[in-house]
């Protein structure tokens, strides 16, 4: 007998629609699986298999073929574990179904659990889109599966409880649906009717900003790059406070909006980041270890799984000991941080991921890391230290927009003095300029205007028309570094609260260059 099972599996961060086609038929025992099945789906046998009989069901001694549709898709993972069981015990006519159609997501277990899967909000998403209303996972990803608008979300623990969902005749009542979301394929967007608490970065202690003592320049140069969503590279002596600088980022940044909360939340379900049981309203914040992979930077891998620059889309992607990252590692950066996007393509399959991050970088001199300090000699032979600032590229450079010099921090400066400003005050500063940024024609932060937008935005007199092409011809700055002044102006002047950029904000914007390292300079100020 024949049974057709709704489901669903992921494609890169979209789901997919999967029919499960069950065929029980007379013939030799045998268990087949067809429609490119990976490795993990045809292990679902024994997990099948085991999963039937410890549930006090049994698995028919027949000729049992499955398909999965379409047939040229290729599909992945432990998604289908639970529908292809239904569609045995259908098609062998243990289970009669109660009527209405039903999808089923989730992993078995081999004592019979029904176990979470990665990516079950744009799986459940992918069976709304094609008109079903009606699915059955995992008790733990019932709040996910709930995001999705016009969804009844049946939470089962194990393989019995599937089993009485499908034979119910009539529909148990869909719990409230805390926020209305609805997901369109290739792009998200937030409902109207709601919204969700915020919760914060789990896991991680996040240091307030007033623990940064001694560095005036680089706490005003994290404003501003924050503010306007800009590239930042720190840079400066082992011990100068660059990381516990970036550590702060968390706290100082604002929640997400209904869309950018989305987003993040898609991601954050593909890529098995659970439980989720709300939109993610923290922009993410990743920080990877040199050793990663450009696989595990950019994407890909036997399932194109999302990279870290996916992974911190709406967010901040901070690089400590930039220079020490892979040449390639860093150079795949150059594509996402123009288009806030990255496509990946392999063999037979390919997939375009968000990569809409900020860099924040982090950098010693060079190997010993004193190059260019007055407290210390470097002890670096020769043009080492020249030629560790040329691991990153000059496009790579061309993209950072603020540069800060971070010296020695002086221990009378540490121990002594007033406190500094904390999180809090400069979070209120970063989260008014960026709501004037937002509200502008573009409607984008200041570090994604270019051209006419840009100059819209800035809105330039002559006398900050003359004083710009003076400061760009002084530093022979290209097209994009131009450009890179005027961004990071407009953001200037956006927190002193002016609606025009002046000569000043010219002038503090071209300050963060990216130049020689000059520490010596910057512990003299």
């Amino acid at each position: 007998m024949l049974a057709i099972v709704p489901s669903a599996t992921l494609n890169g961060l979209d789901g997919r629609l999967i029919r499960v086609e069950v065929d029980v038929a007379p013939g030799l025992p045998g268990f087949t699986i067809v429609g490119l099945a990976d490795v993990a789906l045809q292990e679902a046998r024994e997990r099948v298999r085991g999963a039937l009989r410890n549930a006090g069901f049994v698995h028919p001694p027949r000729r049992i073929t499955v398909n999965l549709a379409p047939a040229d898709l290729r599909k992945a993972g432990a998604s289908l574990d639970l529908a292809m069981a239904i569609g045995i015990l259908l098609g062998s006519e243990q289970v009669r179904a109660g009527g209405g159609r039903l999808a089923l997501i989730g992993e078995l277990s081999l004592g019979g659990e029904v176990r979470s899967v990665p990516g079950v909000l744009p799986m459940v998403a992918a069976l709304a889109r094609r008109g079903l209303r009606r699915v059955v996972v995992a008790a733990a990803a019932v709040d996910e599966a709930r995001l999705v608008e016009d969804m009844e979300v049946c939470g089962v623990e194990t393989l019995e409880a599937a089993v009485d969902v499908v034979r119910a005749r009539r529909r148990s009542r869909a719990a409230a649906v805390p926020p209305r979301i609805e997901l369109v394929e290739g792009a998200v967007r937030a409902g109207e009717d709601g919204s969700v608490s915020d919760a914060g970065p789990a896991g991680r202690a996040v240091p307030d900003l007033d623990e940064v003592r001694g560095q005036p320049q680089a706490r005003r140069g994290l404003e501003v790059a924050l503010a306007g969503g800009h590239g930042l590279l720190l840079i400066g002596p082992p011990g100068s406070g660059k990381t516990l600088l970036a550590r702060t980022i968390p706290g100082l940044l604002p929640p997400l909006d209904d869309m950018a909360a989305l987003a993040a939340t898609v991601v954050a379900s593909a890529a098995g980041e659970g439980p989720i049981h709300e939109l993610r309203r923290h922009p993410p914040f990743r920080a990877p270890h040199h050793t990663v992979s450009y696989a595990g930077m950019v994407g890909g891998g036997p399932h194109l799984s999302p990279g870290e620059v996916t992974l911190a889309d709406q967010g901040v992607l901070f690089l400590d000991e930039l220079p020490e990252f892979g040449r390639d590692v860093l150079e795949a950066l150059r594509q996402p941080m123009e288009d806030g996007r990255v496509a990946i393509a392999r063999v037979g399959r390919a997939a375009i991921f968000p990569a809409r991050f900020q860099l924040v970088a982090a950098m010693n001199p060079c190997p010993c890391g004193f190059a260019g300090t007055s407290d210390r000699a470097c002890r670096c032979p020769g043009l080492v230290p020249e030629r560790y600032q040329r691991r990153v590229s000059g496009p790579l450079r061309d993209r950072i927009d603020l540069w800060i010099a971070m010296p020695r921090v002086a221990p009378r400066a540490l121990v002594g003095g007033r406190d500094p400003e904390g999180s809090g005050v400069v979070a209120a500063r970063i989260a008014a300029a960026r709501t004037v940024a937002v509200a502008r024609p573009a409607g984008l932060l200041n570090g994604r205007l270019t051209g006419r937008s840009l100059r819209d935005a800035c809105a330039l007199d002559g006398s900050a028309r003359h004083a710009l092409v003076g400061l760009a011809e002084m530093e022979r700055a290209s097209g994009r570094g131009t450009e890179r002044i005027l961004r990071v102006a407009r953001t200037i002047a956006d927190l002193a609260g002016s609606a025009v950029v002046r000569p000043a904000h010219l002038e503090e914007a071209a300050w963060y260059r990216p130049a020689d390292l000059r520490l010596a300079a910057a512990e003299a100020v």
